[in-house]
């Protein structure tokens, strides 16, 4: 029972925008914009009915995401990893029905900033996403796939204990750089995402040379 209610959740936040495109359809223009740059520009755009398709295209990626549990390799001993990927899924969705409630809007004549939409939802899903890091187990979707950490669960686990609250860090830093001047926050933004990628590396290389030697 839990399971259905929470399938029927996802779909509704799933369908979401797909249902408002609908309903709103003859208020959207023919050629909607689609993508933006950083200073709120319009520099994509798409037909009306490519829009809705694409949008409908993606709803399916948070369901296609259990099957990524055989792609993985996973095994007897992921009752976690499955608990991960169910956060992933209402994660991935959320950030969907954010970007394209966000197209839809501003295609019907809301003032939107772009970018710090784009960046909360990130920081949101850094908050949330590292905060689970920490039980997850080796796998070849999620985390922190280095090479070392993958060959080793012991090294996985040290990896992902230190770069899930980095990632945790990250995304607040990432929330509240949204209310910094333009450039500033985007500076800082890189900048987190550097930190947040190379810093589990290193640390995952400096284990696997330590316990060779």
């Amino acid at each position: 029972m839990r399971a259905l209610v929470r399938e029927i959740l996802l779909f509704m936040i799933v369908v979401s925008s797909i249902v408002g495109a609908v309903v709103f359809y003859n208020e959207l223009p023919d050629t909607m914009a689609t993508h933006f740059g950083i200073e709120n520009e319009v520099n994509g755009t798409s037909s009306k009915q490519t829009t809705i398709l694409i949008f409908a295209l993606l709803g399916f990626v948070p369901f296609l995401l259990p099957f990524a549990k055989r792609m993985g390799g996973q095994k007897s001993n992921d009752a976690k990893f499955a608990f991960s990927i169910q956060v992933s899924r209402f994660c991935i969705a959320l950030i969907l029905a954010i970007a394209e409630w966000t197209i839809l809007l501003y295609n019907l004549g809301y003032t939107m900033d772009i970018r710090r939409i784009v960046f909360i939802a990130i920081g949101i899903l850094f908050l949330v996403t590292g905060n689970y890091l920490g039980i997850s187990k080796p796998n070849y979707f999620m985390g922190f796939r280095t090479p070392w950490a993958l060959l080793d669960e012991e090294n996985w686990r040290k990896t992902h204990r230190m770069g899930g609250p980095l990632m945790m860090v990250g995304g607040l830093v990432i929330l509240v750089s949204t209310f910094l001047p333009t450039y500033l926050s985007i500076i800082i933004f890189f900048a987190t995402l550097v930190c947040i990628v190379l810093v589990p590396f290193i640390y995952s290389y400096m284990i696997f040379k330590r316990r060779r030697s």
